[in-house]
């Protein structure tokens, strides 16, 4: 078992039929589904595709890349993550909202 300080999670990432959490260094396996784990997650953590939820306070830039997705890029990483056009506006109500 390990334990991973919610501060240290950049996103979490359903791939196939495993779960991955993602930190600026390193992933994690998890054995819990993308529902379980939102369910359980604080307020900065927002579902915003199918197949992420990311944590809202370590965004550093979102990119409209057409085709109605997004790329989401944190700091201090290269890693990325996607949304979905339909989590667009509830994202940005979010970071606005947190200023």
């Amino acid at each position: 078992m390990i334990f991973i300080p919610l501060n240290d999670i950049l996103f979490i990432e359903k791939l196939e039929k495993n779960t991955i959490i993602h930190t600026k260094d390193k992933e994690y396996l998890s054995r819990h589904k993308l529902n379980e784990l939102e369910s359980k997650l604080p307020e900065e953590f927002l579902r915003v595709h199918k197949s992420y939820i990311v944590n809202i306070d370590k965004i550093i830039k979102i990119r409209n890349l057409g085709n109605r997705s997004f790329e989401i890029r944190f700091f201090n990483t290269d890693k990325v993550a996607f949304m979905s056009r339909y989590k667009f506006e509830e994202l940005k109500g979010k970071i606005i909202c947190g200023l």
